[in-house]
């Protein structure tokens, strides 16, 4: 593994050094090492891995989990309170919060596969295979980027070195969806991917054709909920289909096993995660589950107690009011005795939900630490079979195909022992979206996407959010401010119309 990521970093080298000499205008001394590089599919895989370790770390630095802004809280602390009411005030405009950096070197290393791929003596199902990962990755970054920051400059290959302005977000979109469409006729399914010795990968974070179909159905929603497409829910249906008709998957017992199996990552109903089950101790920059390590303390932490503070917490009246099925068994399995804790005195719990949802902590083994929690090995889970169930749920209440959503919904409030849906839950849409926040509790940035995505931001979310008119939202309201130092690598970048006098450049 090693020897895979020094040659990757050798490769990188060679491309630069290459596009430097380009840029003098000079002959290209390393353009035959550079052409050399790619002969073996060891070659192949050095890059591979070198986007995949980019990939893990862009979506694990824990700037991501600062960037969240529909966390259900009662108290935020220093971390959230501001950034959750759209209120950027204590920011200047170079804050690495705003930064696209991370996910733009990335797409850089993806582009790489995927200009140069060619160049490698492969069979076609291993040109295939590389090729389908390397436009998965490139797409879902795209897409974390479009629903970040909306309109975007749109790199679309490793030799494209022009300034560029903001491509608009629709049209990102496109590339996006092209990428996936070709992903998934190139991958096989996830019970068929094996690595260059034949061996079957189990990691949820490499690309399988379900993969590119479940990423393909957030994306049909996010496009037909942000700019009125609604003829695109039908498309998410479809991906959806092929995703839950895959024997690959499937959902697991109960709420219970989401925590101790779910979770901790690479189940059958994982479909799309960042794998850190095998992280560096220490790799501590990736080391997964932030949110776990400032929500939760006692019980998951044994050095602590009932008293510890946490750094942001739940009401107790807050939880019940979400869960109020007491036959709801994600009551227990992501909160400590919930409704016998809440008979603790107040002194002690100060009304507050005991979260225990990631259940893997690894402690520091020696030193004045000893015993304390290090970091989370639990998987972060971008995508599962539970929600692609809900997103079908939605589409079909959308598309008129009311039985097929309260099906799909059923399915996954059976499964948390909950009661099936009926009338007396008043409208269907907002109990399917109600039902992501429940199976969803605080994983990703789910609940804040899905507020922005359906207008239900008034509702959901918080202090200048629940002011925004659909005309703030279309000029940029929801999105983040770009970062003042994109414009140092480009005069063609303009901030957001919406952020445009707190954040000039």
């Amino acid at each position: 593994m090693r020897r895979l990521y020094i040659l990757f970093g050798f490769l990188v080298i060679l491309f630069f050094c290459s596009s430097c000499e380009d840029f003098l205008n000079q002959k290209p001394k390393n353009a035959v090492t550079n052409f050399n590089y790619w002969q073996t599919e060891t070659d192949v895989q050095a890059a591979i891995y070198g986007m995949h370790n980019g990939f893990r770390a862009t979506m694990g630095d824990v700037i991501t989990m600062y960037r969240s802004r529909g966390y259900p809280f009662d108290e935020l602390g220093s971390l959230w309170t501001k950034i959750s009411n759209n209120d950027y005030s204590e920011y200047s405009s170079d804050a690495v919060l705003f930064s696209w950096e991370s996910e733009y070197n990335t797409i850089s290393k993806a582009n790489l596969v995927l200009d140069n791929l060619y160049r490698a003596d492969l069979t076609q199902d291993r040109y295939n295979f590389y090729r389908g990962q390397a436009l998965c990755i490139r797409a879902y970054v795209y897409f974390r980027i479009i629903r970040y920051w909306g309109d975007a400059p749109l790199v679309k290959n490793s030799g494209d070195v022009t300034e560029k302005g903001r491509t608009p977000w629709r049209e990102i979109a496109d590339f996006i969806i092209a990428d996936l469409k070709e992903a998934s006729t190139l991958l096989p399914p996830a019970g068929e991917l094996k690595d260059a010795s034949g061996i079957k990968i189990d990691s949820k974070q490499i690309p399988s054709q379900q993969t590119a179909n479940a990423i393909l159905t957030e994306v049909y929603g996010w496009v037909a909920g942000m700019n009125d497409e609604p003829e695109l829910y039908a498309e998410g249906i479809k991906m959806a289909d092929a995703v839950i008709g895959s024997e690959d998957y499937s959902l697991v017992a109960n709420p219970e096993v989401v925590c101790e199996q779910v979770l901790l990552g690479n189940s059958r109903e994982g479909i799309f995660e960042i794998d850190y089950r095998n992280t560096s101790p220490d790799d501590l920059k990736t080391s997964g589950s932030y949110i776990a390590g400032v929500c939760q303390k006692w019980p998951v932490d044994k050095l602590s107690t009932p008293s510890t503070v946490r750094t942001v917490y739940i009401k107790n009246e807050g939880v019940t009011k979400l869960y109020p099925d007491q036959e709801d068994k994600r009551r227990e399995a992501y909160f400590y005795k919930l409704d016998s804790m809440a008979n603790v005195p107040v002194s002690i719990t100060r009304g507050t939900a005991y979260i225990q949802k990631w259940r893997h902590p690894l402690t520091w083994t020696s030193g004045p630490l000893q015993g304390r929690i290090r970091y989370y090995e639990d998987n972060e889970i971008l995508i599962r079979l539970a929600a692609i169930y809900l997103y079908r749920a939605e589409y079909r209440a959308r598309t008129g195909d009311t039985q097929g959503a309260i099906s799909d919904l059923n399915v996954i409030r059976n499964r948390a022992g909950a009661k099936s849906y009926s009338a007396e839950d008043g409208d269907l849409i907002n109990a399917i979206l109600t039902e992501r926040e429940r199976e969803l509790f605080l994983e990703s940035d789910d609940r804040f996407f899905t507020a922005i995505r359906t207008g239900t931001y008034p509702d959901k979310l918080r202090g200048g959010f629940k002011n925004l008119t659909r005309e703030d939202i279309k000029r940029g309201g929801a999105y983040l401010p770009v970062s003042s130092e994109a414009a140092h690598y480009t005069t063609r970048i303009e901030q957001t119309d919406y952020w445009k006098t707190q954040f000039p450049f």
